[in-house]
């Protein structure tokens, strides 16, 4: 083969390339819009947000608290197919004075958590999942609480290993849930993530929800 047949064979490869980019950021936008159609039906006075280039964020009421739905893409990972998370929010107030997070297998890549910023660690029960990492900024009330008021939850939350994370504060909590993890071939060629899940469903969304809330109630039940 010749230099320039050489050449222009680059170039129509880095060409096609940039087509398939342009072509798959296109579609993942399309099927992005539509993730929480269904899932809305959850709420009270449900509105989406939409964002350009990512997914929209869900907002509503459920049992009278505000509450957001967010989906996010995590490609920050090196080495990692992306993931696609769950971000389930309750501004509920709780019967706490501090912050605890629960955190399963954290790996310090956690961007969206505070995990890593909590100052003490606390021994995870010897019946609690192994994987499972405690941090908090008051630990007597962590063992005191906490952690009695959580454990009736964890299978629900960790069973499929798909539970993420448990953040409690005095003003909500918030659960992360992995949807989806990325195509490895469409991901090594376009560098952008593919993920089958094209919608939250209905019933995913409540069974978050509803946990939410027993976690909160538990709490309020643990003096």
């Amino acid at each position: 083969m010749t230099t320039g047949a050489a050449v222009a064979l680059a170039v129509a490869g880095t060409a096609a390339l940039g087509w398939l980019y342009r072509r798959d950021h296109s579609e993942a936008c399309a099927r992005r819009d539509g993730f929480f159609d269904v899932a809305r039906y959850a709420f009270e006075t449900p509105e989406i947000m939409t964002t350009r280039g990512d997914y929209p964020v869900l907002r509503g009421t459920r049992e009278g608290y505000r509450t957001e739905l967010r989906a996010l893409a995590d490609t920050i990972q090196l080495r990692k197919l992306p993931v696609l998370w769950l971000l389930v929010t309750i501004h509920r107030p709780l019967r706490l004075r501090s912050h605890f997070d629960m955190m399963m297998r954290p790996d310090n890549s956690e961007y969206y958590s505070a995990h890593g910023r909590m100052p003490e660690r606390v021994s995870t029960p010897p019946n609690w999942p192994q994987e499972a990492v405690l941090r908090c900024d008051d630990p007597a009330e962590a063992r005191a609480r906490v952690i009695p008021a959580l454990a009736p939850h964890l299978a629900q939350f960790t069973g499929d290993s798909r539970g993420k994370e448990i953040f409690l504060s005095p003003k909500g909590l918030r659960l992360v849930y992995r949807m989806d993890e990325g195509q490895r071939g469409h991901y090594l060629l376009t560098r952008l993530p593919f993920f089958n899940c094209t919608e939250l469903p209905r019933v995913m969304a409540e069974d978050l929800l509803d946990l939410g809330h027993r976690i909160a109630r538990s709490l309020e039940d643990t003096e």
